[in-house]
């Protein structure tokens, strides 16, 4: 295999990775921050967008912590 083609296939997963995380994060995190705040409940929302803060930055700190991040495979 190339080294152009293995470049691709880690820029593909490297993708595929944040995207997954990024769903994860949005499901999770942002879905209890949008009820909390049409519920307008200022601890709650407060609550959970600091909780929606620290899952990205979470994520982050893995991503340059694994300086690749590892390959997420999801059955589909």
């Amino acid at each position: 295999m190339s080294t152009q083609s293995q470049s691709r296939e880690t820029s593909i997963s490297i993708e595929h990775w944040a995207m997954n995380q990024a769903h994860q994060i949005v499901v999770h995190q942002g879905m209890s921050l949008i009820e909390a705040a049409q519920c307008l409940d200022r601890k709650r929302t407060s609550a959970n967008t600091y909780a929606l803060r620290k899952a990205i930055m979470d994520c982050l700190v893995e991503a340059l912590k694994q300086g690749q991040p590892p390959v997420a495979v999801a059955a589909e």
